[in-house]
C-alpha cells in the first residue's frame, strides 16, 4: 500500500480472507500431530523425544524454507509461491496419513512443513501492499487469528475423529480444506497493482540489505525464544493432560484447544492496541511477561487440578499470548515494500528455529525425569529469555521508511 493512498480499496478484505483461510490450513497441520503423540508412542514403541522429533520435522523444513520463500515472494509474487507450496502440503498430509514406519512419518511431516512454509510470508507481503500502516497491527492480528482457528480445529477434531475412525482417516480428511484454499488462491489472490508498479525490483542484494540491519538481529533472537517456548508448550500439553491428569484424548484436545481459541481473540486485540498506541514494543513486553507466568503455572499449579482448572489455565494462556504478533508488525514497518517478503522470511526462520529444537529438548526432559512439569519449567525459562531480549528491541519511526533509512536503522 502506498502511503499516499487516501482510500484503501475494499478488495483488500478479500485478500485478507483468502490469506486467513490459507493460514488456517497451516495451523491445522502444525498441531494435528500433538493429540496423536500418545498413540505413536504406544504403537511404534518410541520415546517422547522421538515423538517430539516427528512434531519438529514439520519445523525443520518450515524454518529452512523461510528465507528462500521470502526472496521468491519478492521476485515471483505471493500467489505463485503459495500455489506451489500448498500443493506440496496436501501431498505430504496424504503421505503422513498412509505412513507405516517412524522414518516415513518423519519424512512426510517434513514435507507437510515445507508446504506450509509459504503462507505467512507471502500473506504478510500482501498486507504491506494492500493495507495502510494504521491498519497493519489489527490486520496482522486478524491474519494470525486464522492460525488460532486452525490450531483449535486440529486439537478438537483430530482426536475426536481419531477415536471414531482411526487416526489415519482423521488426518487424511484434513487435506480437503487445503484443496479449497488452493482453489481460492488461484481464483482470488492478486498483487496490488499500484504497489507492484511503484516498488523497485529487490535485486540480488535484498537478503544482504535485510541481514545488514542491526535491529533485525534483535528481533530474530526475541522471536526465536518466544515462539520456541510457545510451540513447545502446545506440543506436550495434550500428552500431559492424558498421562498425568488422566484426561481422555478428546478432553485433552478440548482443553489444549482453549489456548489456540484464545489467540483468535488476543492476536487481533493486541494488533488493534498496538495500532492505537502507535507503538508495538509495549504490547509485546506485556504479553511476554504473561507467557512466562503461564508456563510456570502449568508446571507448579495445574498438576492435580480437575478438568475445569486446567481449562481455565489454558484459556488464560491463549488470551495473554496475543502480543507475540507485535514484532512481526515491527518488521514490515522496518523495510520498504520490495524487501517485505525477504525480511519476513528471515524473521520467520528465526521463530521456527526455536520451534524446531525446543520440542525435542522438552521431550528429552520428560524422558529423563518422567515429569512434564519439569519440561514446562524449561519452556518458561525460554520465554523468560524472550522477555529479556525484547527489552532491547527498538522500533522504527512511524513515518514512511525508505531503503536509505533501512540501511542506517539500528
Amino acid at each position: 500500500m502506498l502511503q499516499s493512498d487516501p482510500m484503501p480499496p475494499p478488495y483488500r478484505w478479500v485478500i485478507l480472507a483468502v490469506c486467513m483461510l490459507s493460514f488456517i490450513q497451516v495451523h491445522i497441520h502444525r498441531l494435528a500431530f500433538s493429540p496423536l503423540i500418545p498413540t505413536f508412542v504406544a504403537n511404534l514403541g518410541i520415546t517422547y523425544a522421538a515423538a517430539g522429533a516427528i512434531q519438529t520435522a514439520y519445523f525443520w523444513t518450515y524454518a529452512l524454507a523461510q528465507v528462500p520463500i521470502g526472496v521468491l515472494t519478492d521476485r515471483w509474487g505471493a500467489r505463485r509461491v503459495m500455489l506451489v507450496f500448498m500443493t506440496a502440503l496436501s501431498v505430504g498430509a496424504l503421505l503422513f496419513a498412509a505412513s507405516q514406519t517412524y522414518s516415513a512419518s518423519l519424512a512426510s511431516r517434513a514435507l507437510v512443513g515445507l508446504g506450509a512454509a509459504a503462507v505467512w510470508v507471502p500473506g504478510m507481503r500482501l498486507i504491506t501492499e494492500w493495507f495502510p500502516r494504521e491498519e497493519r497491527g489489527r490486520v496482522t492480528g486478524l491474519f494470525s487469528a486464522g492460525g488460532g482457528v486452525g490450531g483449535t480445529l486440529a486439537l478438537l477434531l483430530v482426536p475426536w475423529l481419531a477415536e471414531r475412525w482411526g487416526w489415519r482417516l482423521a488426518y487424511g480428511v484434513t487435506v480437503v480444506p487445503v484443496l479449497i484454499a488452493l482453489a481460492l488462491i488461484l481464483l482470488l489472490l492478486r498483487p496490488r497493482e499500484s504497489a507492484a508498479s511503484a516498488a523497485a525490483p529487490p535485486g540480488a542484494g535484498a537478503l544482504g540489505r535485510v541481514l545488514a540491519t542491526p535491529a533485525m538481529w534483535r528481533l530474530n533472537l526475541t522471536m526465536m525464544f518466544a515462539y520456541g517456548g510457545y510451540f513447545s508448550l502446545l506440543t506436550f500439553l495434550p500428552a500431559f493432560f492424558m498421562r498425568s491428569l488422566g484426561f481422555s484424548p478428546t478432553e485433552s484436545g478440548l482443553v489444549t484447544s482453549l489456548i489456540t481459541a484464545g489467540t483468535m481473540v488476543s492476536w487481533p486485540l493486541a494488533g488493534y492496541a498496538s495500532d492505537r498506541l502507535g507503538r508495538r514494543k509495549a504490547v509485546y513486553l506485556a504479553s511476554q511477561s504473561a507467557n512466562v507466568l503461564v508456563c510456570v503455572a502449568f508446571a507448579l499449579f495445574v498438576p492435580g487440578v480437575p478438568v475445569t482448572g486446567a481449562a481455565v489455565a489454558a484459556a488464560v494462556t491463549g488470551l495473554v499470548a496475543g502480543g507475540m504478533i507485535a514484532p512481526y508488525v515491527m518488521v514490515i514497518e522496518l523495510f520498504p515494500h520490495e524487501l517485505a517478503g525477504t525480511a519476513m522470511g528471515v524473521i520467520n526462520a528465526s521463530c521456527f528455529a526455536g520451534a524446531m529444537v525446543l520440542p525435542v529438548v522438552l521431550g528429552r526432559v520428560v524422558d529423563l525425569t518422567g515429569s512434564f512439569p519439569a519440561a514446562f519449567l524449561v519452556a518458561g525459562g525460554v520465554q523468560g529469555l524472550a522477555l529479556i531480549s525484547g527489552c532491547f528491541l527498538r522500533e522504527s519511526a512511524p513515518a514512511r521508511i525508505t531503503p536509505s533509512v533501512v540501511e542506517s536503522t539500528s
